[in-house]
């Protein structure tokens, strides 16, 4: 039996394991898609632990990709090193890419996205690693730099390197930030899907006092932002959250208060369940301004950013396996549910359920998804995430660490 001078002292251990790591990482300013040497700390550990190392750089992206263990099944950590801009570091009450320890309070650029969580998995493996079954599994670990921006060179890059080796992961943990309130309270089994669009208005400019010889572009903007905003979308599923349309902007360019703008561009973004297609609602949205003949003469729409969604079904719910557009799942050489493993794991632990979810924002997954992996994101809780002042708790790394390892040790057991 355990006794509470183990645990406090196990506790210590661990917890000064994953701070090393997250000193490390957070002193190095890695506004996407700069690095600025992240990958460089992993890659020495990595190469420590006995791991195959891959980094490549495209487009001025750095990608990783280790690996240990010559198993048929293969299973994967994944995360990135980039971080969102600090700006205004005089808001902050430290620096903000310096670790800073407040008490209970962990805060520093990064630490809950995901920076921390990459250190948890960092601490995890490597207590693991004397008791994984190298014959049996491989094990990979998939960084990028380029998650917080276009996204277009990053982990899309690493998949698809792995596919063409034949070494696409069977099962793939994601540390995203998923956390609500304590670690393992929430996991994210999927991400709606997500297109930006941009509608350019071309009017007259002329003066403000004659009107009649212009055709100000801003009020058929604000009239099509109207149409925009007042389209009804599907109400979702219990598994996923609705569909939505929201105008993210509106820009007549230089202002002057006597000039009647002659041009306007209008964005939004749409967030969209598995009820809806990429192509059905460009189409919707093309169809419905060709309607609006007094509106869009002269007038052009540009579509960016597009997010297709994903899912993961556990076996334990058939019914909702299929719910969007997926490959199929890749056959491992044992039969495991990633979801229920993770379940359990978070109750090994923190003895709680987690909330199975898809809301949020998009991320990697989809890219790891596409290519049949089971995946799963848990990570540290989110409240502060992209925020001045980002922070988690002492005790927010340490329950993450114990979740990862258990996870690792859960599946070895099966």
């Amino acid at each position: 039996m355990q006794t509470s001078t183990q645990f406090v002292t196990e506790q210590h251990v661990e917890l000064e394991q994953t701070l090393a790591h997250l000193v490390q990482l957070v002193h190095r300013p890695s506004i996407t898609p700069n690095d600025a040497g992240c990958q460089q700390y992993l890659m020495r550990l990595f190469h420590k632990w006995g791991m195959e190392v891959d980094c490549f750089e495209i487009e001025g992206v750095s990608n990783l990709i280790a690996k240990i263990g010559n198993g048929g099944t293969r299973i994967a950590f994944a995360g990135h090193t980039d971080v969102v801009p600090a700006p205004y570091p005089e808001n902050w009450d430290s620096d903000p890419f310096s670790l800073t320890i407040d008490g209970e309070k962990v805060v520093g650029r990064g630490v809950a996205d995901m920076k921390g969580g990459i250190s948890a998995m960092l601490t995890a493996f490597e207590l693991a690693l004397p008791h994984l079954d190298l014959d049996a599994y491989s094990f990979y670990f998939l960084i990028t730099s380029d998650e917080e921006g276009e996204a277009e060179f990053g982990t899309q890059e690493i998949m698809e390197k792995l596919e063409l080796n034949d070494e696409v992961p069977h099962f793939c943990i994601i540390g995203e930030p998923t956390s609500q309130t304590q670690v393992g309270d929430v996991i994210k089994i999927g991400r709606r899907g997500s297109i930006s669009g941009e509608i350019t208005i071309h009017g007259v400019q002329g003066h403000v006092a004659y009107p009649q010889e212009a055709n100000n572009a801003a009020h058929r903007a604000m009239m099509l932002g109207r149409w925009l905003s007042d389209l009804s979308w599907d109400e979702g599923t219990k598994d996923f959250p609705g569909s939505h349309l929201q105008v993210t902007g509106i820009n007549t360019g230089g202002w002057t208060d006597n000039i009647i703008p002659g041009q306007c561009s209008l964005k939004f973004n749409i967030r969209y369940s598995h009820k809806q297609t990429q192509d059905l609602i460009t189409k919707r949205i093309s169809d419905g301004l060709m309607q609006l003949k007094q509106l869009t003469k002269d007038i052009e729409i540009e579509w960016s950013r597009p997010c297709l969604p994903y899912f993961t079904a556990s076996d334990a719910a058939p019914e909702v396996a299929g719910a969007i557009p997926t490959n199929e799942r890749l056959e491992p050489v044992k039969d495991l549910d990633l979801i229920a493993e993770t379940e359990r794991s978070i109750f090994n632990e923190m003895k709680l359920f987690p909330r199975l979810s898809v809301s949020g924002g998009t991320s990697d997954g989809r890219f790891i998804a596409a290519k049949g992996t089971q995946v799963v994101e848990i990570g540290l809780p989110n409240h502060s995430i992209h925020k001045t002042n980002e922070h988690v708790s002492k005790q927010d790394l340490f329950d993450l660490t114990k979740v990862y390892k258990n996870l690792l040790m859960q599946l070895m057991a099966k």
